[in-house]
């Protein structure tokens, strides 16, 4: 039983896995339009009140059972090696190409969503320390509304968004999800389609969040919040992070699919999805986007590149560049098997 558990919850979270990269993808083309696009907008922020933290959380289940033996500093070695090469490359490609504004070119500043993959990096390391201590997730959020009082916290070495984000990492590699989870869920599907529906609308009818609040990226004062309370408004952020996450795992299925062969192929269409969407940033096709039709245009062609980068043709072509074969440095393992 416990084994047909583990495999139905793999399923389940692989199929998560490539529901939140499409979403990833979709979130990607609308930034650029956000600015003087309502429908964008609204998609935008109802986007991001949930798919970092389930992103992170799914990431979280996926790490246990973690330790510093070969496959963990595999691991390891992978991450460092993808966060090096893909900083390498994307900066490359802004300096000759892209030309964003604003833009810090530095291995100790993550370029764009590679945040991601440095953040990853520390949440193993920190998941080893913190699976020792009594009641890890709750410590865990007070670090993460503590962090924000930090006035020099923000992109450097992702140091805020590692603190920010790791309850939820925790939380996914604490994961047992209840045994009567997958009745729960289609018990509460409907309410959850309502409330993502609720939120999306109201985002369309002009309530707006500071998405300041939903990167985790800056600290409370860069935020606009010197009070000495300004974690009050994080833990309010956490409660509709968490409110949401619900809401969006409830609609997923946790039948075996397609998706589920997808949602072993998300790494691909992470890391190179955003040399497709930069570069029609800087060829300007997003700046006559206003209808709701041209927005939905935009967003079946990131639907089509999510597809093909998850296919297994991207997958032969990325795997021995993207994720290499570290066997000379697994034979230096703290720990064997």
């Amino acid at each position: 039983m416990a084994t047909e558990r583990k495999h139905e919850l793999n399923v389940y979270f692989l199929n998560v896995k490539f529901v939140l990269i499409l979403l990833v993808v979709t979130a990607n083309l609308l930034e650029p339009m956000i600015g003087g696009n309502l429908y964008a907008n609204a998609g935008y922020e109802a986007i991001y009140t949930f798919h970092i933290p389930v992103f992170v959380l799914v990431m979280g289940y996926f790490s246990k059972p973690f330790k510093l033996d070969s496959e963990g500093l595999k691991v390891m070695s992978t991450l460092l090696y993808q966060y090096i090469l893909f900083q390498t490359l994307y900066s490359a490609a802004d300096y000759l190409l892209f030309r964003a504004a604003g833009v810090v070119h530095s291995f100790f500043i993550p370029y764009s969503m590679l945040w991601f993959v440095l953040s990853h990096l520390f949440w193993r390391l920190l998941l080893l320390l913190f699976v020792r201590l009594p009641h890890p997730i709750v410590l865990a959020v007070l670090l993460g509304i503590a962090v924000g009082y930090w006035p020099d916290a923000g992109g450097w070495m992702s140091i805020s968004r590692t603190f920010v984000f790791f309850p939820f990492f925790l939380a996914g590699y604490s994961i047992r999800l209840f045994k009567d989870w997958t009745a729960l869920s289609r018990l509460i599907r409907p309410f959850a389609v309502i409330a993502l529906a609720a939120l999306t609308t109201a985002l369309w009818m002009g309530v707006r969040i500071d998405p300041g609040w939903l990167y985790g990226n800056t600290s409370y004062s860069a935020l606009g919040h010197t009070e000495w309370y300004a974690g009050v408004f994080r833990a309010g952020t956490y409660l509709l992070q968490s409110a949401a996450a619900v809401c969006f795992l409830a609609l997923i299925t946790w039948r075996a699919g397609r998706i589920t062969e997808w949602g072993k192929r998300t790494v691909y269409v992470f890391l190179l999805q955003g040399f497709v969407i930069k570069s029609c940033i800087a060829l300007g096709l997003f700046y006559r986007i206003e209808t709701p039709l041209e927005v939905a245009f935009i967003l079946l062609g990131g639907v089509m590149l999510t597809l093909l980068l998850s296919t297994r043709r991207a997958s032969a072509l990325g795997k021995p560049w993207i994720e290499p074969d570290f066997r000379l440095l697994n034979r230096t393992a703290l720990v064997k098997k």
